[in-house]
Parts: structure tokens; C-alpha cells; sequence
């Protein structure tokens, strides 16, 4: 009887131990204890985004990488990445060619384990400029016009936001409170100049020649 009861523990103390290796597996790894380089920076195609790790982690099974136009808010998910399996290699790299030159890109990583997800808890940021339209966007300014075939709007600052056409003839665009983003609205036909006047809730107020020269 002792020995059944002896031999009764130890497979208790095993299936104890697998247990918790199974959790510990099935969770991704803290980043803040495994990433050594998280940053952001403009090239000749769009931002690239470098993270490396100072070692491995077996709980890590591949990293998502999101993408926001404030620090705060909304992100989505810009791409997911597999662990490198063939060199061995902790460095990670990432380029956005989507950027659109003039706008501030909030990128922020986390670890994807068997069931859970490990977010790094800074936030980072990079923007392209392009030296045709860099003189058109107030960098201080919660709103401006981006340059384009279409009449984009890009939200820095959340807030009641008012878009209108004055001339040739008045008509609103928009006139929402809109979280920081790109908005996207049809340009006057067949290229004809127009005014547009944009406003929002903190004071800000401009009137903008269309298009963008």
C-alpha cells in the first residue's frame, strides 16, 4: 500500500510539472524581457521597421506588428511575422510601403504565443517626407490635406471636424467627430479648382486652394 501510495505522488508530481510547462509554453514570452531593438525610420520606400532579440524564446511563435496615426487609439494589424527558423538569426525587419509622405505612423509589436499575445509596451513612430509637399503640412496643425488625385484628409488630433466646399459651389464633405486617420473624399470633376474650407473643434481653421499646387 505504501508503495502504491509512493508511486501515486510521482505520477501526481509529473503530470504537475507538464502542466506547467504546458501553460508556460501556450504563453507568449514577456517582449520586455527578450527584445533589444524596437525603432522606426523613413527610406526610399516606405518606413522600415527594425526589432531584433538579445536570445530565443521557445514560447514565441511569431510577432504581429500594428500600425495607428496617434500613440493612443486604434491600431490594426500591418503584418505578422514567423520566427526565423533556418539561420537562427534574432533580427527582424519590416518595411511600410504604404507610408504616405507627410504623415506621422505610430507602429507599436507584440509576441504571439500558443494562446496568448505579449504586447511591448512602447510605442514608436516615423513619417516619410517628401520635399514637393513637405511645405504644404503644418506639422502643429490637428488636420491637413494631403496631396492626390483624391481629396484626403488626415486627422492628427481627434475632434469635431468640419469639411466643406465654398466654390464653384457649396456642399459639405464632413462634419463628424473623427478619431486620428485618413480620410478620403471625391475630388470636383475633371480636375476644376475649387475652395475648400476645413475646420476643427480647438480653433484651428484654414482655406485651402484644390488642387494642392
Amino acid at each position: 500500500m505504501r508503495i502504491m501510495k509512493t508511486l501515486f505522488a510521482g505520477i501526481l508530481a509529473l503530470l504537475s510539472i507538464n502542466i506547467s510547462l504546458a501553460q508556460t509554453e501556450s504563453s507568449a514570452a514577456d517582449l520586455s524581457t527578450v527584445l533589444s531593438l524596437f525603432s522606426a525610420h523613413a527610406s526610399n520606400t516606405g518606413i522600415r521597421v527594425n526589432w531584433s532579440l538579445d536570445r530565443q524564446s521557445p514560447a514565441i511563435f511569431g510577432f504581429r506588428l500594428y500600425r495607428g496615426y496617434a500613440s493612443a487609439g486604434h491600431f490594426a494589424v500591418l503584418t505578422e511575422l514567423m520566427p526565423h527558423a533556418s539561420n537562427g538569426s534574432l533580427a527582424y525587419a519590416y518595411t511600410d510601403t504604404s507610408a504616405i509622405p507627410g504623415v506621422t505612423y505610430y507602429y507599436k509589436l507584440t509576441s504571439i504565443g500558443q494562446s496568448a499575445e505579449s504586447v511591448f509596451p512602447v510605442v514608436i513612430s516615423a513619417a516619410v517626407t517628401d520635399p514637393n509637399t513637405e511645405a504644404e503640412i503644418d506639422a502643429n496643425a490637428p488636420l491637413a490635406l494631403l496631396p492626390g488625385e483624391k481629396i484626403q484628409l488626415y486627422v492628427r488630433k481627434q475632434g469635431q471636424v468640419q469639411l466643406e466646399q465654398i466654390e464653384p459651389e457649396q456642399r459639405a464633405l464632413v462634419n463628424d467627430v473623427l478619431v486620428p486617420g485618413i480620410y478620403e473624399f471625391t475630388s470636383p470633376a475633371d480636375g476644376a479648382r475649387s475652395l475648400l474650407r476645413l475646420k476643427h473643434e480647438d480653433g484651428f481653421e484654414a482655406d485651402i486652394q484644390w488642387p494642392l499646387q
